[in-house]
């Protein structure tokens, strides 16, 4: 319980009720050590801020002595104790962990940075707005002098800090007004803070509003310049920067005004996966960040992915790319070429200068880039020769990267694997994808659901799709359909989607994948050799193939787990009447 509160009048809260200390030597006495809390101040160090700035009376001494006496008679006790201690020399007052309001504060600021870090950032705005409504009026306000001046103006930084770190998190949350009233209200209360005037630049220069954010600049620069008699820092100028490249790009013959790209796909709402997004944002954060996603298809690495690149914008306002490099129809370097060919005509670089050589067109990517703050979201990437000509080398840059082939992995990249759902996850999906229809499910067939689904989001939403538009079907006949046959539940991309790595095998590792159809959920080397009719060294060599390609898991040291539509999958794709080991010619899914 918060038993002191000095972030305004100075009031105490107890079981009896809320005690006004009212204003005079007393109170201050009390302000005074409630600055520094379990901390002895010595009596020439209390009477020095207690009489500022005028003659010290000869009796002042005796009058601390009284001051004391009164306020412990109205204090609660400490631990069964006074609540002011004295020694020789000295008095402290002690505190306890949660007694003082500006000690609450710091719990609620450290709520919502684990919130951001988590990202949750709609939790970590409201901490923060819990903390800032904390204030009431001026901290201390029975305190004067020199005292009273360092301890507002570290308060105040506090405060504004605070708001400051709001605004970021209604910004992630994407309450970009919310942000703006508040950056708007900083820059008010403190004209002279530059952080926050470089903030409310840069969103209302995201959010669109240029001829705002030049405004603002201009007004900040003039307060600066009338009260402090100096030019922007850094953070202000870089901000001016971002607001001006437009323009800056148009006179240098490149994007015209208003046409810096943001091409993110819509945001789906995501049911778990903050472990992951969490590691996305700290990811982030690095020198030149880049972060692969892989998993299966189907687990959802493209709504992750854009989730939290939305989450990001924010902080690349020179533009924001999505590519889908499992569409360019060329794997490795031919996609890579094409995908740069789009990617530079959207920064602005007219068709008669994009080089046709991959390696010019590279480095002109990447000149290009080191002006700017771009995010990418390279999505389905097959490989490393269609990711590396992409990649920008300048800070500020961000690039988000899917794939389903976990057998390589970019030099100094984040690593994050996708798995599906557990279950209380996929049935919250299922529910949430259901609307309506969704109150009517029970938690034991909504549980059910997930588990025919192996907890893939596509999976799930194919479900919850195939249920709102049969009205006259129940969440319990759904799951009779995915027990009957899933494929009359999955929609036709789902299923192709999951079986498109399946046609990229060939000889052995094609039989390996039909023969999933045929073995257990889990198994081993053994096993999967006696299917296909080969050693267990070469059936392990054809199941490393698989895990490569998304279609299987590693259970344990010398076990493999297979998905249970990628069973079925394998089940319905594997050619009739024909013996398994004879699909380990070199032959291609038709």
């Amino acid at each position: 319980m918060v038993l002191f509160h000095v972030l305004g009048p100075l009031e105490v809260h107890c079981a009896t009720g809320t005690r006004s200390i009212g204003a005079g030597k007393r109170a201050a006495l009390l302000a005074i050590l409630l600055t520094k809390p379990n901390v002895w101040l010595t009596t020439d160090e209390l009477i020095a801020t207690i009489w500022p700035e005028q003659a010290v009376p000869t009796s002042a001494e005796a009058n601390l002595k009284t001051y004391v006496w009164t306020l412990r008679r109205g204090l609660p006790d400490h631990n069964g104790g006074p609540r002011i201690e004295s020694r020789p020399g000295g008095y402290r007052i002690r505190i306890g962990r949660g007694e003082l309001d500006v000690d609450r504060v710091g719990e609620l600021a450290e709520q919502a940075r684990l919130a951001s870090a988590g990202g949750d950032p709609g939790t970590a705005a409201a901490r923060l707005e819990q903390a800032l409504r904390m204030w009431r009026g001026r901290p201390f306000a029975e305190l004067d002098g020199a005292a009273a001046t360092e301890v507002l103006t570290n308060l105040d930084d506090l405060r504004l800090g605070l708001a400051e770190r709001l605004a970021e998190a209604q910004l992630a949350a994407g309450h970009g007004q919310d942000a703006l009233i508040t950056l708007r209200a900083i820059t008010v209360d403190a004209p002279l803070r530059e952080a926050a005037w470089a903030q409310l630049i840069r969103v209302l220069h995201v959010t669109g509003r240029r001829a705002e954010a030049l405004a603002a600049y201009r007004q900040a620069r003039e307060f600066l310049s009338a009260e402090l008699g100096v030019e922007p820092g850094t953070a202000l100028t870089e901000a001016h920067r971002l607001a001006l490249g437009d323009s800056h790009r148009t006179a240098l013959g490149g994007t015209p005004v208003g046409s810096v790209r943001r091409e993110l796909p819509r945001d789906v709402p995501l049911a778990g996966r903050r472990a992951e997004l969490a590691a996305v944002r700290r990811a982030a954060h690095d020198a030149v960040p880049v972060v692969l996603v892989e998993g299966m298809a189907g687990v959802g690495k493209t709504a992750l992915v854009v989730h939290a690149a939305h989450q990001l914008a924010a902080d690349h306002p020179d533009g924001q790319f999505f590519v889908r490099l499992g569409d360019a129809g060329h794997p490795g370097t031919s996609g890579a070429a094409a995908a740069l060919d789009r990617l530079l005509r959207g920064v602005g670089v007219p068709d008669s200068e994009i080089p046709r050589d991959l390696d010019e067109r590279s480095a002109l990517w990447r000149s290009e880039l080191a002006r700017r703050r771009v995010l990418l979201v390279l999505d389905d990437v097959p490989d490393p020769d269609a990711l590396a000509p992409l990649l920008p080398a300048a800070p500020g840059c961000l690039a988000l990267v899917t794939t389903r082939n976990r057998g390589w992995h970019p030099g100094g990249a984040t690593r994050i694997r996708l798995a599906p759902l557990g279950a209380e996850d996929s049935a919250a999906l299922f529910r949430s994808a259901l609307g309506g229809r969704g109150a009517d499910a029970d938690q034991r067939t909504l549980l059910a659901v997930g588990q025919r689904c192996g907890g893939l989001p596509a999976a799930l939403r194919d479900a919850a799709a195939r249920l709102q538009c049969r009205p006259h079907w129940t969440p319990r006949r759904l799951v009779e359909e995915l027990d009957d046959d899933p494929c009359r539940v999955l929609s036709d991309a789902v299923r192709r989607s999951m079986v498109d790595s399946g046609r990229r095998l060939a000889g052995r590792e094609l039989a390996a994948w039909y023969a999933l159809g045929d073995l257990p959920g889990e198994f081993g080397p053994p096993a999967a050799a006696r299917a296909l009719g080969v050693t267990v060294g070469a059936a392990r060599l054809a199941l490393e193939t698989l895990v490569d390609q998304g279609l299987l898991d590693v259970a344990s040291a010398d076990r493999y787990r297979s998905h249970v539509l990628v069973r079925h999958l394998a089940r319905c794709t594997a050619p009739a009447g024909r013996p398994l080991r004879e699909h380990h010619r070199d032959r291609r899914v038709a």
